[in-house]
Order: structure tokens, then C-alpha cells, then sequence
């Protein structure tokens, strides 16, 4: 579901609804109730009056549904806002009601595009900003929100606006900073115990941020899967440029960017056969590993930052590519690609739905639909049946593997995130599965990240992270751009 936020006439928005701040006599009135009835014309008074004698009009908190009449939508769904006073009279609650019943109707009228006004906040005096934040939280939480496709905010006034965009960009940074730093903190659990036996972790769990072992690194180190994400995300901050990224990558191999404490201690063979090709000047998607055997998670590992960049694409061929660009700078078979295809478009779906099995379902739901007019490998694609056809999480652990493999990194990080019902508790399962503990945990971390926020991840962990005031910087400025980025496509 796309949200988006604009200043206008609602009467002249071209949705499947748009919704009147109406009166309990559904009459008309003034402000944007008499504007839609004067635009609307009498057939929208029609049905109301036969509401009305049907029913006795509209009580405060509640919907009903007419024509648009002459209005450019299909629907007018009026709904009565309380009036405030002093928020000692349920005003909240009633509000609240207001939108879930406005969307409740809207889904059982097969609604798909729905335009809201600033509802109560006119003559009503509700606060503005109260108003807001109960309309996006509503949406947020409406359980149904997967059947419509886009909800905008017309804001009649630039005080609303302007408050509904702060909310808006507020929680967009909020996204980028949980996904980030649990993406962190999960590669940074594992950086100790990296290639260390699942059966040596079952007896020897990590349950708290350690130092040293496997690379002798201090508590709070966190890897190549970190280092290369935020080269991504630094990159990305500027735009999308594949030989700025490809760039990025041999900066940090030099030591020059993104390292936790100024030197690369850990860098897979495909991903240093690819920089050492980007240094030679190779065209950056021509850099990565085309065989079988190049099909390690280094691409997976840092595929994060771009979905970001990619949340309000709806476009999933534009998706795809953009994903195969980014893989194959260092891993540019199709597994590996296909790999972070899918990855992305789960956590896409995460951000627009908030329900991890729902979000599953969908990813899968949208892969599927995807993969029906192309020519790809049929062999490559059956080895993803465990994701895409069947629910990896019902598998027993005994059949997920935590290797360096792609696809075993891809099962082991859903396996994780759809069994564990916290951040904390999916990062460290995916630690504790051995082997390729950092990226595990980074893959797995990402996505709990993304789900639970940044809230969710123990402070503790947060306080001893390598680097952390810089990760938060970087999640400002890449949050920063891309709500202008965002900004910009909105005014053309």
C-alpha cells in the first residue's frame, strides 16, 4: 500500500473514493462536506437522504457509502469526525473509529484507492497533529491494508501538510535506522564465533555481544556484511549509481571507507575477485563471478540499503533489475541474484504490511507472478522451492544449513525471522546455527530489524556497537536524500 501526501481539493481527486467530513444529518454542511455536495450534485444528497430515512443519518465515529455523482471518483464515504473537547469526551477513540470504519467500508466495496482529508481538524478544532497521528497510525494497523493499494492524504491547508510529511519522514528514517542497525548488530553477534560447529554453539550459545575469538576483534566489531551494506547506503545517499557503489567497494577494500576500526579483516574470494576487476576499470556489473561455484552470500549479504531506495517502486521489473545490477557487481549468477530478489521483495513487503506471514505469502505471491512470462532455468528456480512453494519455516532445523552458500543463507535467515518472535531472538538462533555466524546473523538481523525496529534491539547491544554514531549519521543522510528523492518524483 503507497501512502502519499498531498495539498489540494479532494473534490477534484480522481480515486475510487474520497472521503466527506460529513455531519450526523449527512445533509451537507460547510468546509469539505458542503464543497463534495455542491461539486458532487444531487445525486450524492439522493442517497444520502435515503440513508438517512433508513437509518437516521451517521453517528459520530461511523461511515456510509453513495455515488460520487459528478465528482471525479467512483465513491463518497462519509464519515463524522468528533468535535473537541478538551479530549475528555472519547474525541480520540471516536477518531480513530472514524478511519477504521471508513477503511473497513472501503474494503467492502473493493475500494482500492482512497483519498482522506484532515478530518476534525476545521471547525471541529481537533489538534492537528493529533489528527495526524491517529489517521497514519490507523492505516498503519488496519489489519485489511494488503487490499487497498494507495491511501492519500489531501491536506486542504500547508500546516498539514507540513505535518503529516514530518510524521511521514520521521518514520521513514526510523525504518532505515532499525534495518541498518539490525543488520549490525547481527553480523557483529556473530564476528566471534564465525565458522565455529552448530554442535560446539549448542553446547556454547552466544547470548550476548562478545570480543575476540574467531578474528580477534573487540566486542562490537562487525564485518565485511556491514562494512559493504553501508558502502551501499553511503553510495545510495547520493542517487543510484552502480560505478559510484562499485567505487564505494574499492574504497573499503583500501581501508578507506566503511571499516569498523580502519582495516578489512574479513572479504570472501568472489567479493575480492570482483574488486580487484573494479579496480582494473571493468564495467562495475560485469565485476562479479558468473559460475556455479560464485554463488557465496556476499551479495545477499549487503542487498539491504537498496530496498530503501526501492520502497515506492511498484514497477517489480524495475525491481528486479536494479536488484541484478547491485548482486552482480560482485555475484552475478542468476542464484545469486534471484537469492536478493526474493530478500528484497520480502522486506518490501515487510515495510508495506507490517505482518511477517502475511508479508511471506505476498512475497511469494509476487515472485510467483513475476517468474510467469520468463525464460529462466526451471532448475534454478525448483532450488527455491522451499521459500517460494512451500513454508520454510515448518522445516525442522535439522534440514536448515547455515553455510556460506546463498540459498542456505537465504533458508537459515527466514527460518530464523518466521520462528523467533523478537529481535533478540531471531539474531541470536541465527548465530547459534554455526558456520557462517556474522552473515546469518546479518541476513536474519536485517529483517528482524526492519520488524520489531530499532526500539526492539537491547541497548546494550546498541551501546558497544563499533561505530555507532557514525552508522546513525549515515542513517540520517541516506533518509534524508531519499525523502527529497521521494519529494521530487511527487511534484512531477
Amino acid at each position: 500500500m503507497i501512502i502519499e501526501i498531498i495539498k489540494g481539493d479532494i473534490t477534484q481527486i480522481k480515486a475510487d473514493a474520497i472521503v466527506n467530513a460529513a455531519n450526523t444529518s449527512l445533509l451537507g454542511g460547510g468546509g469539505v462536506d458542503g464543497a463534495i455536495h455542491r461539486k458532487g450534485g444531487k445525486a450524492i444528497l439522493d442517497e444520502c437522504i435515503q440513508i438517512r430515512n433508513k437509518q437516521g443519518g451517521c453517528k459520530t465515529g461511523e461511515a456510509v457509502i453513495t455515488t460520487a455523482g459528478n465528482l471525479p471518483s467512483k465513491y463518497v464515504i462519509h464519515t463524522v469526525g468528533p468535535f473537541w473537547k478538551n479530549g475528555k469526551s472519547l474525541e480520540v477513540e471516536l477518531l480513530q473509529n472514524c478511519y477504521l470504519s471508513t477503511l473497513e467500508l472501503a474494503v467492502r466495496n473493493d475500494v482500492k484507492t482512497i483519498a482522506f482529508p484532515n478530518i476534525s481538524t476545521g471547525i471541529y478544532k481537533f489538534p492537528k497533529k493529533l489528527a495526524a497521528e491517529i489517521a497514519l497510525d490507523i492505516v498503519d494497523r488496519f489489519e485489511n491494508k494488503e487490499q487497498i493499494d494507495k491511501i492519500i492524504f489531501v491536506c486542504f491547508d500547508d500546516e498539514n501538510f507540513k505535518i503529516y510529511n514530518d510524521i511521514i519522514d520521521g518514520d521513514f528514517e526510523y525504518e532505515v535506522k532499525s534495518g541498518l542497525f539490525g543488520l549490525a548488530i547481527g553480523d557483529a553477534l556473530g564476528v566471534p564465533v564465525e565458522f565455529e560447529s552448530r554442535d560446539y554453539l549448542t553446547k556454547n550459545p552466544v547470548t550476548e555481544m562478545l570480543g575476540f575469538g574467531t578474528h580477534h576483534q573487540p566486542v562490537g566489531t562487525w564485518s565485511d556484511d556491514s562494512s559493504l551494506a553501508f558502502c551501499l547506503a553511503e553510495s545510495l545517499c547520493s542517487g543510484y549509481d552502480l560505478n559510484d557503489i562499485a567505487k564505494n567497494f574499492v574504497k573499503w577494500f583500501s581501508g578507506d571507507l566503511w571499516t569498523p576500526h580502519g582495516k578489512v579483516f574479513d572479504i570472501g574470494i568472489a567479493t575480492r575477485h570482483a574488486i580487484h576487476n573494479i579496480a582494473k576499470g571493468y564495467e562495475p556489473d560485469l565485476c562479479g563471478g558468473v559460475s556455479e561455484s560464485d554463488n557465496g552470500n556476499g551479495s545477499l549479504m549487503r542487498i539491504l540499503p537498496l530496498v530503501f531506495h526501492l520502497q515506492h517502486e511498484t514497477d517489480v521489473e524495475v525491481i528486479f533489475k536494479k536488484v541484478k545490477e547491485v548482486s552482480s557487481i560482485t555475484h552475478a549468477h542468476f542464484r545469486s541474484v534471484f537469492a536478493c530478489f526474493i530478500y528484497v521483495v520480502y522486506c518490501l513487503e515487510i515495510l508495506k504490511q507490517k505482518d511477517k506471514i502475511k508479508s511471506y505469502k505476498k512475497m511469494q505471491d509476487v515472485v510467483s507472478k513475476f517468474l510467469e512470462n520468463k525464460n529462466f532455468n526451471p532448475e534454478e528456480i525448483n532450488l527455491f522451492d522451499r521459500i517460494l512453494r512451500n513454508d520454510i519455516s515448518k522445516y525442522p532445523e535439522t534440514n536448515i544449513h547455515s553455510s556460506g552458500y546463498v540459498l542456505d543463507s537465504l533458508q537459515a535467515s527466514f527460518w530464523c525471522f518466521l520462528n523467533f518472535n523478537t529481535y533478540e531472538g531471531t539474531v541470536l538462533k541465527a548465530v547459534n546455527l554455526g558456520e557462517d555466524t556474522d552473515t546469518t546473523g546479518a541476513i536474519a538481523g536485517g529483517l528482524a530489524g526492519l520488524y520489531y525496529g530499532f526500539d526492539a534491539i537491547p541497548q546494550k547491544w546498541i551501546e558497544v556497537l563499533a561505530r555507532k554514531n557514525d552508522i546513525d549519521d549515515l542513517c540520517e543522510r541516506f533518509s534524508s536524500n531519499l525523502k527529497t528523492e521521494r519529494k521530487n518524483r511527487s511534484h512531477h
